[in-house]
């Protein structure tokens, strides 16, 4: 089981990822697949949202115990000055749910037994120091989102690729069923916790993770109440589904309710199920305004015209992809490929080699290949002139160097590189 934590890249904040693979207890069976969903959660939130690293705590296998699990909740989330009221938290749980039997004084109204679900932790069913470990119960992981959503606001959403309810006994894929049966920990072993995450006694209701109507978090889960979740080789079947539809759609303007619906369309046989509280992912936080995207105004006499010119490095020749937002984090694809035609001050005009149908509203990213095609030239040519000089000098680095260099800032470290070596080389660059 893992955790992963994040914290918000400008607007996303710190997340919970919890999720496992292999268990404690000899009783409960390992599953294949929940680490990778965990990293694969965790590569979506560094690469596509643009979450810092050291923004995510992630507990894999032997250290997503309950204790570290509840410490990790307090001090990177709760407790973490660094989250501003309103930023977006994620938190995400693989691994096996299960059930127990409620103690007596679990609800107000009378001594009616119900059952209460679980998150299964590293540790789940085995003896700890005082009982035994319980997991993480609904109640108790609510009661700690509503404080959490005073203390930091409620953009919190909780993805849970697990399921609460066995297999059918006849079932052929028991092992890819996130499920396990609890069979050593009792009723009031949900009262124990480490650091203030026990369950609270006597409450009017039986809390579930599947409770609509919550104004303080959004509750995703990989699939609706009485059925069952399962992993593939692939990973979690939800899991999958989730990145696969949002790596795929222009997440800042499509709603919860329509992602939901597409992965369900992905899944088939499994349908996810969504408490109805935000209307947008994260309330469309993470996706703010990416300033590298130019506003394309089209000129009735010179065309198409993007607002950067010659101060700002354009050349003629050069290429500016065409996209329909500019939003980071949601997917942008481009929708075509534009050569800077003529050089202004300020500004620019550019043509397409075909006609182009454009959207009222479109912008431009300016493509760096022509510029560090330039570089390279120069550099070759100055490594070439400094060598015809001091032929005579070991060749530390050879013109190859610069070939494989791709991108800009590559190719001027390699020119610092080349200075550092070939001492003639500093008067030909003045």
């Amino acid at each position: 089981m893992e955790p992963v934590f994040a914290q918000p890249s400008p607007e996303l904040v710190d997340r919970p990822v919890m999720d496992q693979d292999h268990y404690l207890s000899g009783n409960i069976w390992n599953l294949e697949s929940c680490a990778d969903d965990a990293k694969s959660i965790k590569r979506w939130m560094v690469d596509e949202l643009g979450v810092p690293k050291q923004h995510i705590a992630m507990l894999l296998d032997e250290r997503a115990t309950k204790q570290n699990i509840e410490v990790t909740l307090n001090n990177h989330l709760l407790h973490n000055n660094r989250i501003q009221k309103g930023d977006a938290i994620l938190i995400y749980f693989a691994g096996h749910g299960s059930t127990l039997k409620a103690p007596h004084d679990w609800l107000l109204d009378g001594p009616r037994r119900c059952n209460v679900e679980v998150l299964c932790t590293y540790d789940h069913d085995t003896k700890g120091v005082n009982s035994r470990i319980a997991g993480i119960s609904a109640r108790a992981m609510h009661t700690f989102l509503h404080d959490l959503s005073k203390a930091k606001g409620n953009n919190i959403t909780l993805i849970i690729d697990s399921c609460f309810s066995p297999p059918s006994p006849d079932s052929r894929d028991r092992s890819s069923i996130r499920w396990t049966s609890t069979s050593k920990a009792a009723a009031e072993d949900l009262y124990h916790g480490s650091t203030g995450h026990a369950c609270p006694r006597l409450q009017k209701r039986n809390e579930s993770f599947y409770s609509r109507h919550r104004s303080s978090h959004t509750v995703i889960t990989a699939c609706k109440p009485g059925t069952t979740a399962a992993e593939g080789k692939d990973g979690g079947k939800f899991t999958s589904a989730f990145l696969e539809i949002m790596r795929s759609a222009p997440l800042h303007i499509t709603p919860s309710s329509a992602l939901l619906e597409q992965i369900r369309l992905k899944m088939a046989h499994q349908i996810p199920h969504c408490s109805e509280s935000s209307d947008y992912l994260f309330d469309r936080v993470p996706f703010s305004q990416d300033p590298s995207y130019i506003p394309v105004l089209i000129h009735n006499e010179k065309g198409i015209r993007i607002e950067l010119g010659s101060q700002h490095g354009i050349q003629k020749g050069g290429e500016f992809s065409l996209h329909a937002h500019n939003y980071s984090g949601s997917r942008n694809p481009t929708i075509a490929t534009v050569t800077v035609q003529d050089v202004y001050s300020n500004w620019c005009t550019v043509r397409s080699k075909c006609a182009l149908s454009l959207p009222r509203n479109c912008w431009a990213r300016h493509n760096q290949k022509m510029p560090c095609a330039c570089l390279r030239k120069m550099l070759h040519a100055l490594y070439s002139t400094a060598f015809q000089k001091a032929s005579h000098l070991p060749p530390a680095l050879s013109i190859s160097d610069i070939k494989d260099s791709a991108g800009k800032s590559e190719l001027i470290e390699t020119a610092e590189a080349i200075l550092a070596s070939r001492p003639l080389l500093a008067p030909l660059m003045k």
